[in-house]
């Protein structure tokens, strides 16, 4: 019996022996009765959503996940489900979400080979844009940006630059020295003249000034809101949120990747004295991808079209290094991240080193990270030994025993945060981008990566990858199982609610 159809027999037992046992008293008062229907007619409404939930054909697990919360918890469970587990791939807001066609034809245009510039992996590339529809971009450069320091010096520098227009989509932006300076930059470039368009996330950003960009809408900058929220946290869209970062210099410069605008990203915060990330720098083709995202999200945000027109202009690069940018969303039909990480594992020969802040995979991705050790890829996870969600590093744990007794070499950072979401494959090709290994990232998130077909990218992020090694601690298989049994209850614990986190 498929697990989706026992636990919805279990579901439906349940039901029916709290309903039979909650009218089967007698001399009722209109009280008790009127309270006992309330009761039925609430399971019956929980019995629907499990029928929903169902008939959306969901990843079993994460299925049984949410019928579990509604067996122990059933009024905290109808309410999460309420505002967190809907499904809203079909909502018209995401229907929205289209390039325009004059943003493919330019990619299309843009996407010609280049004399040296062939991608090392022509199967992972046509699964790229058969799931997004952007190609391979070859004319491009590429400079690995390690921590925010070099990162925010580039940013700072090219957005002074800035001659024509400047876009910049991120899900953090916070109101202290850092983002103070970055908008101060921005105001001035709008008292240029310069077009500067800010989308920004509603949860992310839910603790920002509503005043914060005042000052730079007086000076004609756009700032939108992406999914606002009317009622924080009581809104089923919480659950959908827009974790790109990226920025854009007059469609000839872009960056991408794990850092968001704000002082803890410099290391400067009261929990974190080191914050270890990393972020790219394009210039190329590439950009065009990147802008052609950034068209669509806004667009969507907006609800009306843009003038694409101007925002694509020809460059001088030609540099033959393949990049090909990723970007995937809740309405993505293929659920394209997930593809593209499924096959970056399964593709390994020889190495595969994956460095992300938070591990909680799906269970292909779990199969294939076992299946590429267990065939004698060396396969490396560095991920934090000082967390800044607890929960989530409970959850995260508990994937380690299984994953080393595959083979795989887990590794705990302890220098400071690691929050860099990078993956090296064989020395041929690299992931840099925002999309963790996680649920969320893999499926509910909007995400975007940059995949580099470039040895010479994948060498630079293999040696910050080992010289993250020297802070960090490998976990002992023996040792690991002989922890005490608490830290077992609040991993299993965890790792229950790992398809909601």
């Amino acid at each position: 019996m498929k697990r989706n159809n026992f636990a919805f027999l279990l579901f439906i037992l349940i039901i029916a022996v709290a309903a039979g046992s909650y009218f089967s008293g007698t001399g009722l008062s209109p009280l008790q009765l009127t309270w006992r229907i309330i009761v039925v007619v609430f399971l019956i409404n929980i019995f629907l959503i499990a029928v929903v939930i169902l008939m959306e054909k969901r990843n079993p697990y994460k299925t049984i996940a949410w019928l579990l919360i509604f067996i122990v918890f059933p009024i905290g469970g109808y309410i999460l489900y309420s505002f967190f587990g809907r499904d809203i791939r079909q909502d018209k807001v995401y229907k929205n979400l289209k390039s325009c066609d004059r943003c493919e034809r330019i990619l299309e245009a843009n996407s010609q080979r280049v004399s040296g510039a062939v991608p090392t992996c022509p199967q992972l590339s046509t699964l790229i844009e058969n799931t997004t529809a952007l190609p391979v971009q070859y004319r491009n450069t590429a400079r690995v940006l390690t921590n925010g320091p070099s990162t925010f010096r580039e940013i700072i520098k090219e957005l002074k630059k800035a001659r024509h227009h400047i876009h910049m989509e991120y899900y953090i932006i916070r109101d202290d020295k850092l983002g103070r300076k970055i908008r101060d930059i921005l105001i001035e470039k709008a008292n240029e003249g310069i077009e500067v368009r800010i989308l920004y996330d509603g949860v992310g950003c839910l603790k920002l000034p509503g005043e914060f960009f005042d000052p730079l809408k007086e000076a004609g900058g756009e700032i939108v809101v992406f999914l606002p929220l009317k009622f924080p946290f009581l809104d089923y869209r919480t659950n959908y949120r827009n974790h790109r970062k990226i920025l854009i210099v007059d469609g000839r410069v872009g960056f991408l990747g794990g850092l968001n605008i704000g002082d803890e990203y410099l290391g400067k915060s009261r929990a974190f004295n080191f914050w270890r990330d990393t972020h790219i720098k394009l210039e190329g083709d590439s950009v065009y991808s990147m802008q052609a995202i950034f068209l669509q999200d806004w667009s969507c945000a907006v609800e009306k079209s843009i003038n694409c027109t101007d925002y694509f202009p020809p460059h001088n690069i030609d540099t033959p290094k393949p990049i090909q940018i990723v970007a995937s969303s809740p309405d993505s039909e293929w659920d394209s991240m997930q593809k593209l990480y499924v096959r970056l594992v399964s593709m390994a020969c020889s190495k595969l080193y994956i460095t992300t802040p938070y591990l909680i995979p799906d269970e292909s991705l779990l199969t294939a990270l076992k299946i590429s050790a267990l065939s004698g890829v060396d396969v490396r996870l560095l991920v934090p030994g000082i967390p800044d969600k607890k929960i989530v590093h409970w959850a995260s744990r508990s994937y380690y025993q299984e994953l080393m007794e595959a083979g795989v070499r887990v590794y705990e950072y302890n220098r400071g945060f690691i929050h860099a979401k990078v993956i090296q494959v064989d020395n041929r090709v690299a992931s840099v981008g925002t999309a963790n290994l996680d649920i969320r990232s893999l499926h509910l998130g909007y995400e975007v990566n940059a995949i580099v077909y470039d040895e010479e990218v994948a060498k630079t992020l293999e040696g910050d990858f080992f010289r993250d090694l020297k802070h960090a601690v490998g976990i002992d298989l023996e040792t690991w199982k002989d922890r005490p049994l608490r830290k077992h209850l609040a991993e299993a614990t965890a790792r229950l609610f790992s398809p909601l986190l």
